[in-house]
This record gives structure tokens, sequence and C-alpha cells, in this order.
């Protein structure tokens, strides 16, 4: 993620940065010759390098320098329970002595399922390894039960690398069409173009681009999936009950409603999303949070939309599905950690963070503005109110750029890199580590004026 032309005040924070990354900048030196990029993931391509970490604990983790820092990123918001958490440990240490798969049934994916099935509107679930997998097998589940192709998705929206949803995530302006009937655009190369054939666009918080669609591909459409707020554009909530009329509009024209719950499942609520905003999907997707730190995801639905599992006609299949150390981890994540006080004490402490933000961005005289829900939130580097991607489009990434490092070379790593990215207030956040991000926040904020 490089950038053209950045600000004096750019350089001078990129260059402490620089300064305080030797160590990693050595280990990266050594990575770019092993890994493409030098990472693992394309979304651990910081520019100019970046660093190292070493170890985690708690809300903090430490690079390879020896910097300390307060975690409000989190694994792009995995880590809920924070980082290296006692109970999860005590699990994962006693559960891979008997054993860390068995790619045959066991009792605990009956009783992870159970507390799944607490926290939202599902009559049976199947487990997966990710977000990208849980999307997918949605996806094929709705095509399976409605016998139809097409699928709508939201511009903006990310529901994981594979083909046929990663369309229009980060479209350029000058590609992205018209409001009413945004065009389809590939997220990556390598995506061949009739993969997406059976893709459409609407915007978000827009049911009237939706009803377009409809009319268009009568009775062609096998479902829509969105993301209940809109978190590739860094928090953007439905308005005006957008997800009741989605959920509505699918029902009256026989197309699946898939919510993907993946960054807010048993995350903003102890119900996550559908409780918050009240609606019953036909299909929910999950993974992040009931993880706890490790590689487990699930969707699940309605008995009558699943059925197409049950009598074969749809395939869901993987060795790793419900491997019993990551299913263990989720039962004490769901059953132990995430009890309804936790809700409580991450949304005050948020409510305290971003009332503390709204306060310094009025004493800097700044122009951006906060948005959030619940225990999750972000700055937007835009004067307008985010309420689909084209708004976001408007972020001026130069002041992002100086916020996130400015913020992390003061010991706070804010959100996961990116303007597209939101933090997340973790079971193991204190009154403290609020106080040290506010302290580091009036630091840097003279530094975010527009030149």
């Amino acid at each position: 993620m490089g950038f053209d032309k950045t600000s004096p005040q750019t350089e001078e924070t990129l260059h402490r940065w620089i300064e305080r990354s030797k160590k990693s900048q050595k280990l990266f030196a050594v990575a770019k010759n092993k890994l493409p990029l030098g990472v693992g993931s394309h979304f651990r391509a910081i520019d100019p390098n970046p660093v190292f970490i070493e170890r985690a604990q708690g809300s903090r983790m430490w690079d390879a320098d020896g910097n300390e820092y307060i975690d409000f990123a989190l694994c792009f918001g995995v880590l809920f329970v924070g980082h290296a958490h006692p109970k999860i440990v005590e699990t994962v240490q006693q559960q891979i002595t008997r054993g860390s798969i068995y790619a045959t049934p066991h009792r605990m994916e009956a009783e992870l399922a159970t507390e799944l099935m607490k926290r939202a509107p599902m009559d049976l679930v199947r487990f997966t390894n990710s977000g990208t997998e849980s999307t997918m097998h949605a996806l094929r589940t709705a095509r399976g039960y409605t016998g139809r192709s097409m699928v709508i998705k939201m511009e903006g929206g990310y529901h994981g690398c594979h083909d046929n949803l990663l369309a229009s995530t980060k479209p350029a302006a000058s590609k992205v069409g018209e409001m009413m009937f945004p065009n389809v655009v590939p997220g990556s190369g390598g995506i061949p173009e009739e993969n997406l054939h059976n893709t459409l666009v609407a915007t978000f918080n827009n049911l009237d681009s939706v009803k377009i669609l409809f009319k268009k591909y009568p009775k062609k459409i096998a479902a829509v999936i969105t993301e209940p707020i809109m978190m590739n554009t860094g928090v953007c909530p439905p308005e005006n009950d957008f997800l009741k009329k989605l959920q509505e509009l699918c029902k009256n024209e026989g197309a699946c409603f898939i919510l993907d719950e993946v960054k807010t499942g048993a995350k903003i609520a102890y119900g996550g999303a559908c409780e918050v905003y009240d609606v019953q999907p036909d299909l929910i997707c999950f993974a992040k949070v009931v993880g706890g730190g490790l590689p487990l995801g699930a969707f699940g639905g309605t008995k009558e939309v699943m059925s197409v599992l049950e009598d074969f006609s749809v395939l869901h299949v993987g060795t790793y599905n419900a491997n019993p150390l990551c299913v263990a981890t989720g039962l004490t994540v769901l059953r132990d950690i995430l009890e309804p006080s936790v809700y409580e004490k991450t949304n005050g402490l948020n409510r305290r963070l971003i009332d503390s933000y709204n306060r310094l961005i009025k004493k800097h005289q700044l122009p951006w503005h906060t948005e959030t829900v619940n225990n999750v939130g972000t700055i937007h580097f835009t004067t307008k109110r985010i309420r689909n991607y084209r708004d976001w489009l408007t972020v001026n990434v130069d002041v992002w750029r100086r916020w996130w490092h400015g913020m992390c070379n003061e010991g706070i790593i804010p959100t996961p890199y990116g303007w597209d990215e939101q933090w997340t207030i973790s079971v193991q956040h204190s009154e403290a580590d609020i106080d040290r991000h506010l302290e580091a926040f009036d630091k840097v904020a003279p530094m975010l004026k527009e030149n």
C-alpha cells in the first residue's frame, strides 16, 4: 500500500517509524527473499515496512525492536477476547494432549452449535475454518436451495477472497458506474470474467438499487449477501431499517437473505447484529471472534434452507472442519468468556473513547468525525458522513496515514493497517488503555489538519 504523494508532516511521521523499527527492517529484508512482498498476506504489506511482532499478551504486543504497543487492531477484530487469554491458553493446553484433529464426529460440535444458536436465529450449523469458507459455503447453500445462480452483494463489501464475491470490494472511482446500478469490478487479477457473470452489485443503505436488480433479473437471484455494518469502509451502519427491509424484499422475491456476521457475530452484542438490528436471516456466517484466535468459522440457517446439506444435494466438506482444538476453544469463548456483562464493559469503554475523540477533534478544530457501533469505532478522515462505499472514497488518505503511523509511534495500534478499518475494544482492555490511546491522539491530532 504505497502512496504517490505525501505531506511534510507525513514524511516526518514515517521517518520516526523507520527509526523505531531497525530490527524489523532486517527481518523484513530476509523475508522479502522468501515471501512475496515479505509477508504472508497482502493486508500485512505496510509501507515503508511492517513491524515484526515477537509476543502478545492481554491488550499489548511487543515488536522485534522492543517497542510496546496497546493493540486496538486485534487481528482485524478476531481477538475480542484479547491476546493469550488465560482461559484459552488453558483450553488449548488441555485439548492438545487429547489430539488436535480427528476428522470424525465428536461431542463438542453439537455443544458449540448449541452455543451459537443461543445467540443467533439458526436451526442448523456447520463449521468451517475461516470467514472466507463460511461465506463461500453459505452462498453455495443458497444457490442449491433456490435453484438459482445470481447473487447480489454491496459495493465496497468484503466477504472473503473467493472468486464469486471478490468483486467491487475497492473499485476505483473511475470504474464504479452509476450509483443505482454499480459496475461489477473484479477485486483481483486471476479471476476469470465468467466467474462474475452471476455476481451483481448494489449500493449499501439504498434499497432501490437492490430492487432494480430483482426487477432486471426476475426469479434468477439466489441470494443477497451483506455485512450488517459495512466494515470494509471503516464503520458504516445500516440506516432507516435497511436490513429489515432487505430481509423482507428477499422473502418476497424468493431469494435467501445472507447476513455476513464474520466481523460482528458474538461481538457487537451477545446476539450480534441479529440482536442489534432485529433481523432473522435465512443464513448467517461466522468466524473471527468465535474462534478466540484459532481458525474457526461457521455458517447456519433455517432448517428449510439447510436441508440441502441433509439430502446431499449441496456438498460441504473439509478435513479440518470442526477440529477439536478449535471447537474446544470456541466453547471456552462463548461459554466462559463472552458473558453478557462483557458487552456492557466493552461498550462503555468504547463510548468513553468515542466521546473523548469527539472532544479532542473539536479542541484541535479538525473537520473529521467518528463513527461507532457498541464496541467498535473509527475516525473517518472525510467531512462526509459515510453511508456507502462512494462516500468512503472521499477519505483523505494522507491524513489517515499521519494518524495511523503517528499513533503507532506513540505505542498505540489504533486499527488494523488501512483507512478502511476500525478499532475493537477487547475484554482485556482497561480504563488505563483508553487513557493512553487518548493521550496519544491528543499528541498526534495537531498533525491531522489538511494542507
